[in-house]
């Protein structure tokens, strides 16, 4: 897994992003990845779109200042499973 997925999920649980409590998708991945080269950046996007595929990360419409944007959470049903995966 990507370092950058896992220290995504690593703050989502920390900051206790799970369930309804979300937060804006695009002000949390480029803090992620601001740092990455190209290549690493598109790595990222792959096991992102896992991620969500797979159901550990919610992404839902939500309505902000800004008018509507995607706001990701963590999936409560699938914690025990991103746990592991960000200790790795």
């Amino acid at each position: 897994m990507n370092n950058a997925l896992k220290a995504l999920l690593a703050t989502m649980l920390n900051r206790r992003y799970i369930g309804g409590k979300h937060i804006p998708e695009d002000r949390l991945v480029k803090s992620k990845t601001k740092w990455l080269g190209k290549k690493a950046v598109d790595e990222f996007e792959d096991e992102y779109r896992r991620a969500i595929n797979d159901g550990l990360i919610l992404r839902q419409q939500k309505r902000t200042h800004r008018g509507f944007g995607p706001h990701i959470s963590l999936n409560p049903r699938k914690l025990r499973e991103e746990i592991n995966l960000a200790v790795e």
